[in-house]
Formats: C-alpha cells, structure tokens, sequence
C-alpha cells in the first residue's frame, strides 16, 4: 500500500467512524426526548441497495369501493398501491355509525373478502392501511350493505275471466305463498285490453267483488303480489265481460263489511287492558272495545239485572260502574246495585268476591259476610289488592283477590271533608279511584269537589290529603296550584307515571301534576259548556261525567255519557261509539262510526256520485254516508252523538238538524241537500257548508245565504250551469240558488198556491215536491194537487213556461223522480216504478207494486222514497228497508 493509499483509507475508515458516532449520539438523544432509540436501517435496508439512495411511502393507486350484496353472498373490497417493498396490508373494520376501526385478523392481503354475509354486517365500513419502511396509508371507507334474500313468491291460483250479469257481483280471486315474509295483495284495473293499470283502493284481499254494471264490460283486472314488499310481481290478466239481463230485475245493493252493532246505552266505568283492548261497563253488562277501536264484544252479562255467578253466557249483573284487572288477565267489577265485588275469570265465568247482592252495609269480614253501600270505583294497586270507593258509606275499603275486606280510609259516618289520620279522614262521593306507581290511592271527591290522596305507608295508609281542588262547587273552573284551583264535581280519574287525568262535571278533562300538584286543562270548553261535539279542544264538549282510561300514545278512551269518546294527547275528541238510552231496537242501536250503522232503516234521501258511489243520507242518525261499488261504506258527514243541529265542518265535525228527502249531486260530485229550512253543501274533502236558508228558521225570503227563507224542501236538482234548484213545497214554488248562496224565485209564487199552466210570470204550483233536471237543461217538477196523488209538470229549458206532461198521467204517488242521461224520465205511481222516454206518448212499467219487496226477474216493490240514477241502465232506489238497484235490460 503506498503512503497515498494508506491515508487515503485512513481517511475513509476514520470518516466511518464519525458518522456511526454521530448516529448513535443522534440515537441517543432520540431516546431522551421519548423516542425510538433504534437507529435506522442502514441504506442497504431501506432499499437504497449497497450504494446507498431513498425511498418512497406507499401511495394507494385503487381505493375499496361500496357494495351492497344479499345475505349468503360474498363480498369483497380491494386496496391498490405503490411504494418502495415490500409492502404490509392490513383490513380494518368498523360498525355502522362507528368512528373506531379495529384490524381484521389475517387481512393482510390486497383483497379482503367475506365467504357468506349476513344481516349483520350491514352498516360495516372497511378500509386498509398499507405500509412499508417509509410510512403509510390509509384508503377511503368503503361500506357493505346485506339485504335480506329476496323472498320466493309464487302465485297460485291465478285470476280468470269472468262473465256476469249487469247488476251482479263480479268477483276476482288470486292467491301466492311466500317463502319468507307477509303476502302482500293490492288489485288493479285497466280500462281495457292495452289500457295502463291503476291501484283500487282498499282492494288488498285475495278476493276483490263489486257490482258490475254496463260499463265495466271490457275492463281488465289483475294483481300485485309481494312478500313484505320484495319480489313484487303481476298476476296474469283477467277480463270482465258483463251482459245486459233478459228482463228488469231487482236486487240489493252490495254491503260489506256489516257487523252487528253494540248497545252501549249507559257506560259507566273504562279500564285500559294490556294488550290494547278497554274493557267497559253498560248497562248490566260489561264489554270489550277492540285495541283497533272498530268493534264491541260482549264480555259477561245479559239484558234483564241480577246477580247470578257462573257461565259468562247466564252470568248477571245489577248495574255495574267501573272495572279493573290484574296482572293474570281476571277482571274485578265494582257491582253497584248488588252492592258486592264481583270477579270475571279469563274464561268469562263470573265469581262473587266480596259482598252479599242487594244487602246494604260497611261490615267489614271475609267474602259474603262482608258488605258494601254502592261500590263504584275501583282500582288494583301494585300490592294486588282492590281499592274501591264505596260511595253509599264514603269510605274506601281495601279488597283482597280472596275477598278480604277492610276499610283503609274514611269513616261510615262521612259525607264532609277532613283531612288527615285515614280514620279521621271523611268523603263525599269516592266515584271513582286510581292508584299510583308508590300505592298511593287518588280519590275523585266529587261532592267535596276535590282530588283526594290517601299517602301509602309501608303496607297501610298513611294520611289523607287534598291533591288539589278548593271544595268550590260552582263554575266557572280555573286551573291552578292545588287547592288554588277549580274541580267542579270531578269524577273518573286515570293516573299514569306522574300525571293524574281526570272529568269533571264542566264537561273538561283536568290534569294534575302529582309532583307539583299543578292542574291544568287539556280539553272541554268552559265557554260552550258540558254536550257533546267533536273536534279540536277548542271547540270539542264533553257531557259532565264519565270514567277515563290512558290509551297507547298518550290519549284516552272515555265514557261519556250514552257514548266512548277518544281523546287525543293533544285534546282533540272523536266519538267512537254512540249509543240510546231505552229499548233497543235495529233502528235505535249504538254505532261504531267506522262501521255501518243499520243505516237502510229511515233513509231520508239519496244520490250517485260521477264515480259511480251512492251517497245516502239518514235523519235518524243524522249522517250522510258513500257505498262504493264494492259495497263498501264510508262516512262522509254529520255524528249521531252530537245535538241535532246544522254545524258546518268536515266529516263528523259537521252535524245536521234535520235531513230531508231532498238531495242532488252535481258533476263535480258535490252533494247538496236540506236540512231543515237550508240547503247543506258537501264538497271535496267531505267540507260541510250552509249555501243558503237557516236549518231552523222558515220563512218565504229571496235573498243571500243565511238571509234567505224556504219553506218545507222536498226535492233538489243542479242545472246546466251549476244553479241549485229547490221545490219548495212549504211555498208553492221552486226556487234557485246560484253558487254564492243568492236565492230568487225560478217558478211559481211565494205562497200562492194553484194548478196554473203558462208563461213562467203567470204559472203556479200547489205543491212542488221531487225535482229533476234534464240533459237538456229543462226541469220536471211532481206537484201534488191533492187527493194523495200528483201531476208531473215541466219548466222548460230557457225557463220561458211551465207545462203539464199529461203522457206521464195523474196518479203519480211519490215525489221520487230521476232522469238518466238519455232523457228517460223515472217516477213512481199507483202501479209502480215506471218509465217515460223522451217524447213517448205513454210510460212503460219496470216494476209493479206489492206489498213487499220482491227481488229477481218478477220484481215487486212495497214503496220509493227515493230514485238516482246508476249508470246506464241501471237504478237505485231507497225502497222502504232496502236499498234497491233497479237493472233493465
């Protein structure tokens, strides 16, 4: 080595030494400060090869992309990305919603893949981390989203074609099994072969029917079937063909739907069961109101009072008031005029408790040696024992389930106000009790006009105090902090968590805070007073008295007066059921609005709608109905619970004075008719308006609206152009009213009453009853001109006479008339419902009278109250009980 070289490589190997020196003090001081004291791979480890030189992080070059699979598929995210190698993989994963990602163990490939899904992965986001010996990166989140297997639907049977008679029932049928989830049907129809499909409402049953008429002939039909709304597919098409009859028959129009109706002539007490449903007292009897609200089931009880154990179908009772349950499913009634507890078994068989029927008195003692004064409240506490106000004595008594009795507070000797040590305590009135979560007992005072409270002590009362309520008794009310505020005789009383709901006797339902004792009012109307309406708590009224009972989503059930009543949480009232104190008969039985009363009997007037649906009024209980062409029934207006008195509103908000048999449905489908002395407008949206004449004054004035004065209305009929023409029978002339409520006199004279053919100045009337407006605008009014029988008269077209239709003869003996759109002419007389064509010389008979209604090819009818025209060829009558489609061939 030459001395060049020597230094030289001294040089290099002292130049060594130093940087090692330097790295390992840089190391060191890296390990002081907190860091790694490793130092870093020499550049033949990080890539830079013997030589030295850099390297790179990874970049990603493809990012995991979202994907949505079913369960038991696979699913699978790929990562992308350069660097220097070797580079490390690592899947991570997070929950749905979730901002932690944990590693996946053994993902640590480019590919991360999940052999079989399932439900609950979805939601799941991934990424990947991927690094190497200069750094990191992380992807974009991707997320995987499993949806359940689409179910297998198969349908089977199919629909067919089907081929009916005018006037029959058509009947459409398909049914489909699914191999997960619910079966889903909803029909539809198609105008014709080619024709875009359309829903039909409310047709979601395996089998859709209606009543065919000459029109539906060529339609198509099919359904949509689906398993919880996957694999929705279309049935195969079937097409109606409907054929005209050989000859006029007579049929019923379709109702469906039907149930028998519930007597609810007096309810007293309600408890909130379980599983939705409310079970109520009525009469001698208790019942069941569905958790639905649509139906009423007989529980236990019959017509005649008693006090007979056993059976629930020979089981009796004496006036029951309120009701209560425990947590096994038995029902305890407070059996007022048998003056005893009575148990209901979850087989309905009835079981004296406590007490001895029709024997009076404060014993306290075990089963029938024990007596009640008129036991009225009564409620379970959390200990399992009953609670019951007994009224007759002013006392609460203790019960057990085994018919233990002791009294728990108050005294015999009651009928005042102390509060206090529970001996000390009196009452007046305990109607009605509830218990709360800690077993306290609250007491509607109702004569002390006070919210009592018996505070539980251990397995005993503690004392009794006021609540809230001042013992003033008279109205007005006001709300307020405990006994600063106003209860008026309260009554039943609900408590849930820390609130306490209850009736008073100023028809409102007053709530307390049990914590703060602060009494508020969520509805009722001081200003309109205790009655009965519906609507929002601003102007609904509630008679003042009846139990209440919470329902699921923060409202309640109550009985009120002959009637159940749902109040909403935010106080709006709607009546579920109405019912007639008095003998029960099939036209004076309570109803549930949702369902069809028995509305066929006392029918006061109908119409057909341009869709096809009868409309039909009813004064008896004051409610104008729609059947579809499925015989479907749906409420359009007017509440059977409410005064009778014309009230404008929607549906049963509305509610009507006296309905008459007038009442006529323009093209818009707008249904006019009278009420008393006014003509009622119902449009879109089943808005009830007066358009003119007040329902319960008459009078003979022309005028605007509220104004204007009818005597007895008997027919009605809209014009050309949209004028509502009314024979007004009370005042020999038929009036029009324009669509701003004015009301002129179209033809005769107010009150001048005579049989007077002419020009329109100089005709008269003697007393014009049913009305009908040809296709060419003229109108046929049937005018009585005495002897029981009448004439069919004419005001023409452009109003310039009026004359007599002698082709129709003089023995027409009812005021129903309609006219179809070709211009025949349908009135009724000694004979029966007959026809006129348009310049016929004489009618033609459709079906003779009889004593009784005859339907089928020989057809006879008793009476016709009332004529609408169907569809072509077709009528329906309201005919005594029934109501009537008239098909002609």
């Amino acid at each position: 080595m030459t001395a060049s070289a020597a230094f030289s490589a001294f040089f290099i190997r002292a130049a060594v030494v130093t940087r090692r020196a330097f790295v390992v003090a840089a190391a060191v001081a890296v390990a002081a400060c907190g860091g790694s004291a490793e130092p870093p791979p020499p550049p033949e480890a990080r890539g830079g090869g013997a030589g030295g030189g850099g390297g790179t992080a990874p970049t990603i070059t493809q990012q995991p992309q979202t994907a949505t699979v079913t369960a038991g598929q696979p699913a699978s995210f790929t990562v992308a990305a350069t660097g220097t190698a070797p580079l490390v993989y690592q899947w991570q994963r997070a929950a749905g919603g979730s901002a932690t990602y944990a590693a996946i163990a053994g993902a640590t490939s480019t590919t991360y893949s999940i052999t079989a899904t399932v439900l609950g992965d979805s939601g799941a986001v991934f990424r990947a981390v991927v690094s190497n010996a200069y750094g990191s990166a992380t992807s974009n989140k991707a997320t995987l989203t499993v949806t359940a297997s689409a179910p297998v639907l198969t349908i089977t049977p199919q629909p067919a074609n089907t081929s009916v008679v005018v006037g029959a029932m058509a009947s459409f049928t398909v049914g489909g099994t699914c191999s997960s989830g619910t079966l889903g049907i909803q029909w539809q129809r198609g105008a014709a072969a080619g024709m875009a499909f359309s829903n039909i409402a409310g047709a979601t049953a395996a089998t859709y029917s209606f009543m065919a008429v000459l029109a539906d002939s060529g339609a198509q039909f099919r359904a949509v079937l689906d398993c919880s709304g996957q694999s929705s597919t279309p049935s195969s098409v079937a097409t109606l063909t409907v054929n005209p009859p050989g000859s006029v028959t007579l049929s019923l129009l379709p109702l469906v739907g039907l149930r028998a109706q519930a007597d609810i002539s007096f309810p007293r007490g309600i408890d909130a069961q379980p599983d939705g449903t409310f079970v109520f007292t009525t009469a001698n009897r208790v019942k069941r109101l569905s958790a639905d609200r649509l139906t009423i089931e007989l529980l236990a009880g019959g017509d005649s009072p008693g006090a007979t154990d056993g059976p629930a179908a020979t089981a009796q009772f004496r006036s029951p008031s309120d009701v209560t349950h425990d947590a096994a499913g038995n029902l305890y009634v407070a059996d007022t005029g048998n003056h005893t507890i009575r148990r209901i078994a979850a087989d309905g068989s009835v079981t004296t408790i406590a007490g001895s029927p029709l024997i009076s008195g404060t014993t306290d003692g075990i089963g029938s040696a024990a007596r009640f004064s008129q036991p009225t409240g009564i409620a379970i506490g959390p200990d399992g024992d009953l609670y019951v106000g007994d009224v007759g004595s002013n006392v609460i008594r203790r019960v057990t389930t085994s018919g233990t009795v002791t009294t728990y507070a108050g005294s015999p000797s009651g009928g005042a106000f102390v509060d206090g040590l529970p001996t000390l305590a009196r009452f007046s009135g305990p109607v009605s009790l509830a218990v709360a979560a800690n077993g306290d007992v609250l007491v509607a005072d109702r004569f002390n006009n006070r919210v009592r409270r018996v505070v539980r002590s251990g397995a005993t009362a503690g004392t009794v105090e006021t609540l809230a309520g001042s013992g003033f008794p008279f109205a007005p009310s006001v709300d307020g902090i405990g006994t600063a505020a106003i209860i008026v005789q309260p009554n039943g009383i609900d408590v849930a968590g820390n609130v306490a709901t209850l009736r008073d006797a100023e028809g409102l339902v007053r709530q307390i805070d049990l914590t703060t004792t602060a009494v508020t009012t969520l509805t009722g109307s001081r200003t309109l007073g205790a009655g009965v309406a519906d609507g929002t708590s601003a102007v609904t009224r509630l008679t003042s008295f009846g139990d209440i009972a919470g329902a699921a989503g923060g409202g309640y059930v109550t009985v009120d007066g002959a009637n159940l009543r749902f109040v909403s949480a935010a106080g709006d009232v709607k009546t579920l059921a109405a019912g007639n104190a008095g003998p029960v008969t099939p036209a004076a039985i309570g109803t549930l609005p949702q369902e069809p009363f028995d509305f066929t009997a006392n029918l006061s007037s109908l119409g057909v709608d341009p869709a096809g649906t009868v409309v039909v009024a009813n004064d008896f209980i004051k409610q104008v109905r729609r059947v579809d062409n499925a015989g479907v029934v749906t409420l359009v207006a007017g509440n059977p619970a409410a005064p009778a008195q014309a009230v404008d509103g929607i549906g049963s908000a509305a509610t009507f004075a006296a309905i008459g048999i007038a009442s006529a449905v323009d093209d818009a489908g707008v249904l006019y008719l009278n009420d008393g002395y006014a003509i009622r407008r119902i449009g879109t949206g089943n808005a009830v308006r007066t358009l003119a004449g007040s329902a319960g004054i008459p009078g003979a004035v022309d005028g605007n609206g509220p104004a204007a004065r009818f005597g007895l209305i008997d027919g009605l009929a809209v014009g050309l152009a949209g004028d509502v023409f009314a024979a007004d029978v009370g005042n020999a002339a038929v009036r029009r009213v324009d669509a701003a409520g004015n009301v002129t006199t179209y033809a005769g004279a107010l009150g001048q009453s005579a049989l007077v053919d002419g020009p329109i100045a100089a005709a008269r009337f003697i007393a014009p009853t049913g009305v009908a407006r040809a296709p060419d605008g003229a109108l046929y009014v049937v005018d009585f001109a005495g002897s029981g029988a009448a004439v069919l008269r004419k005001v023409a077209a452009d109003g310039s006479d009026v004359s007599t239709v002698t082709a129709a003869g003089n023995a027409i003996v009812s005021t129903a008339i309609a006219i179809d759109p070709a211009g025949n002419l349908y009135y009724v007389d000694a004979t029966g419902l007959r026809m006129l064509a348009p310049g016929a010389p004489a009618s033609t008979l459709l079906v003779q009278t009889g004593a009784a209604n005859v339907l089928g090819t020989s057809p006879r009818v008793a009476t016709v109250q009332s004529i609408a025209v169907l569809g072509p060829k077709q009528l329906v009558l309201i005919g005594g009980p029934d109501l009537l489609v008239v098909t002609m061939p």
